[in-house]
């Protein structure tokens, strides 16, 4: 009988290891081939904080990031962690989104820049480019809601013609000509 629990335990952890690999991603170090599309994800099944994540430990040069709300730690820990090796990391948020639990101060102190959008309205893009050649985007907030419980979306893009566009986008928001 004690074997028979020990089998079942060792299967079950076998299992257990198995599944989380799955759901961590694809684990690369390196940005895949040109012209790649992953995805779409879908959450809260998909936990779209593990394939952003992922993403971000992939990144060698740059990450830039226009979200609308942001207060998911482990999300901000990847952010600081890629600063900490040298990626440069540059976040744009929405003003009306940053409070107590939001990570802009978290990001502020690390050293990241961060900047507040200051459009009159509401600037609720949602997207990630890393190295000029990956763009994430769609419906995903980074938060536990969005991650959790919410009916979400994200869509992983490996394209340098696609993340010009984004990066132009990007690049006309931090400058302060729509906000910022």
């Amino acid at each position: 009988m004690r074997r028979n629990n020990l089998r079942t335990s060792l299967v079950c952890i076998i299992v257990v290891v198995i599944s989380s690999i799955a759901a961590i991603g694809y684990i690369q170090k390196s940005i895949p081939a040109e012209g790649n599309i992953y995805g779409p994800y879908f959450c809260p099944e998909d936990r779209c904080s593990h394939i952003v994540i992922n993403w971000i430990s992939r990144a060698n040069q740059s990450i830039e990031i226009a979200i609308y709300s942001f207060t998911l730690d482990s999300i901000g820990d990847a952010l600081i962690e890629a600063h900490n090796r040298g990626v440069e990391v540059r976040v744009i948020m929405e003003k009306d989104q940053v409070n107590r639990y939001s990570e802009y101060s978290k990001l502020k102190a690390a050293g990241i820049e961060v900047k507040l959008d200051g459009n009159d309205r509401l600037m609720h893009n949602k997207f990630v480019i890393i190295d000029e050649k990956v763009v994430l985007t769609g419906s995903y907030n980074f938060t536990k809601s969005a991650d959790e419980y919410n009916d979400e979306n994200l869509l992983v893009i490996v394209s340098r013609r696609i993340a010009e566009a984004y990066k132009s986008e990007f690049q006309e928001m931090w400058s302060g000509k729509f906000g910022c």
